[in-house]
């Protein structure tokens, strides 16, 4: 607590309140309407007002932070709790160092990144500046000198390349802000600048403390803990003291443990569920993937405070691992969406229109999450535009990449255009049979006769002639019985009548197309043609209905007196009838034998 108390009051004594601040070590203070109302933005339509601008509102955050130490430090309140107050002098500190980093050029910075890198540039130019010497404000060009053509490309403060870069505003009036090339090389020229005197009566260097302490946001009190550490651990090696880094390594073991437990039981019970449960625990994964990650990147941002290029890659990870897991979230949610509208009663889960609902949400999760993906890439400064730009010379390698998935694609949405087969059809396929279980984006799966599933390519699938069974109205039955030649013909044309009237008084035939005819005389039978449309698309129904009517014939057949022929042949023997001699060798043995009886 001492050490607390000696540096807050070396601290209000150095700057001398807000007020002493401004007029000793900020400059002119003639333009500070702009202080009062957090909408007015800092004016930068001169080099001059763009410095006194930063400035003002750099010191006017010190300020408030060294006075929020001070009224912490008086009330003796416990860690954790701090007075409206305080919290009212830590949030304006806030405030105006947000309004400080509008003097910058800050787009060459991944907008992720743009707000801890923008804190903490101000306190790297602010400690700069005050080591460095500073022209007389009265020659730094102001807006008189500028329309006039003063400062037309930049202008840089003398003897320093600290630089600032006009810009055009919106309303077409000149701006001027801290260059891209500046913000960068900061800690470059902090790090030259650090050991010499500070040019004001201030002595604490509040970017070493900013990096050193706990962040903005947690209790004041916290930062007595983090003075009574041992002197080593508030070292500063690579923009972070020796206990922020400790603090980092323990907490992403600690996190990323415990994130492990908790995701593998998540994804245990997604295993378990099934149908629209097994939908909504899906969700659950990547829910929590995001949550853990913002959970972490606040951490370490206003926990440990992570300053510099060590925050920037973890904000950089973070964010791109938060845009793809909800690229992943996108997408389970639209087979949610289809899950739910196939779950109604009035479409069949096997139906060519679930399949076709499944297909155009999980086209559309595409397309969102790629507008996500997009989106995630412009937050982390990857140059979008650039890349699209440059796809147009690789498009042809990429659309040749993608060839067999566009074509799977396509043949996909001629199996639903056209609907030759839908799920649960029993159809052929060039020489298979099989059952549709799955018409895919890419690839449509059959169950065949033997049980096994077959994956057919939507592209090959869609070429092929389709035989689908399971559209017939009715089944044929087309068979020919053959009867001995001992049939006579009165017998022949009562067992075609009696067969054709059997068949058409059943009432699974269809009497129109009954055709019972005598085709023609066989070599050793007499061949009878039966046609006729069983009424049944059932083909299991339909071979019990044939079966039948196959018996009837039957009794038909043995009731008029006549037989089933079977395939025979008969040999007529003459007696007296000589073989000729060149012939006796290619004779049976029974033939030999009864022309010896001869």
């Amino acid at each position: 607590m001492i050490r607390h108390v000696l540096i807050a009051t070396a601290l209000m004594i150095a700057t001398g309140g807000a007020a002493a601040a401004q007029a000793s070590d900020d400059g002119p203070t003639s333009d500070t309407d702009f202080l009062a109302s957090p909408l007015s933005p800092a004016p930068t339509s001169s080099p001059r007002e763009t410095l006194q601008s930063f400035r003002l509102l750099a010191g006017a955050a010190t300020s408030d932070l060294v006075a929020a130490f001070q009224h912490a430090d008086n009330a003796e309140s416990r860690l954790w709790v701090e007075s409206d107050n305080v919290r009212r002098l830590k949030r304006d500190a806030i405030e105006n160092l947000r309004r400080a980093t509008s003097t910058m050029d800050l787009s060459r910075i991944a907008p992720a990144n743009q707000r801890t890198v923008g804190i903490n540039s101000v306190f790297l130019l602010q400690e700069t500046l005050k080591r460095v010497p500073l022209p007389d404000p009265q020659s730094i060009p102001d807006v008189a000198d500028v329309e006039t053509g003063a400062a037309a490309n930049g202008w840089a403060i003398p003897g320093t390349e600290i630089q600032m870069t006009r810009f055009e505003s919106l309303s077409g009036g000149p701006r001027y802000l801290f260059s891209p090339e500046t913000i960068a090389r900061l800690p470059e020229f902090y790090d030259a600048v650090r050991d010499l005197p500070r040019q004001s009566a201030t002595q604490m260097d509040f970017y070493q403390h900013f990096v050193s302490a706990p962040g903005l946001s947690m209790p004041i009190q916290l930062y007595n803990y983090i003075l009574d550490l041992p002197s080593w651990t508030l070292q500063i090696y690579h923009e972070q003291a020796v206990w922020q880094w400790i603090m980092l390594a323990g907490l992403t073991l600690i996190y990323g443990g415990l994130a492990y437990l908790v995701l593998r039981g998540a994804a245990r019970r997604t295993g378990q569920a099934q149908g629209i449960g097994r939908a909504l625990q899906r969700l659950l994964t990547p829910i929590l993937v995001i949550a853990f990650l913002g959970v972490y990147q606040w951490l370490c941002d206003n926990v440990i405070n992570l300053t510099g290029d060590v925050l920037t890659y973890v904000e950089l990870a973070a964010e791109t691992l938060q845009t793809f897991t909800f690229a992943v979230l996108v997408m389970f949610v639209f087979n949610l969406l289809a899950a739910l509208i196939i779950a109604s009663p009035q479409i069949r889960k096997e139906s060519l229109d679930a399949s076709l609902i499944r297909l155009i949400l999980r086209v559309i999760g595409f397309i969102v999450a790629g507008f996500v993906i997009f989106y995630g890439a412009t937050r982390i400064g990857l140059p979008v535009y650039g890349i699209v730009a440059g796809l147009g010379v690789g498009g042809l390698a990429i659309a040749l990449a993608v060839r067999p998935t566009l074509e799977n694609f396509i043949g996909g949405i001629i199996l639903y255009a056209d609907r030759p087969v839908k799920v649960g059809d029993f159809c052929q396929f060039g020489d298979m049979f099989g059952t549709v279980e799955e018409i895919g984006l890419r690839s449509t799966k059959v169950r065949s006769l033997n049980r096994t599933l077959v994956t057919v390519q939507n592209s090959e699938f869609s070429q092929m002639s389709i035989t689908n069974f399971s559209r017939r109205d009715a089944n044929l039955m087309k068979t020919h019985i053959r009867l001995r030649h001992e049939t006579r013909s009165t017998q022949l044309t009562e067992i075609t009548d009696a067969i054709e009237e059997m068949l058409k008084s059943h009432p699974q035939v269809d009497a129109q197309t009954v055709r019972v005819c005598f085709l023609d005389i066989a070599e050793s039978a007499l061949d009878v043609e039966i046609w006729a449309y069983i009424k049944s698309v059932d083909y299991t129904q339909f071979l019990k209905i044939k079966e039948n009517l196959l018996k009837k014939v039957m009794d038909i057949v043995e009731e008029h007196g006549s037989a089933f022929a079977m395939p025979s042949q008969t040999t007529y023997l003459v007696k007296g009838q000589q073989v000729p001699p060149d012939e006796s060798d290619t004779l049976g043995p029974l033939e030999e034998a009864l022309n010896a009886g001869r």
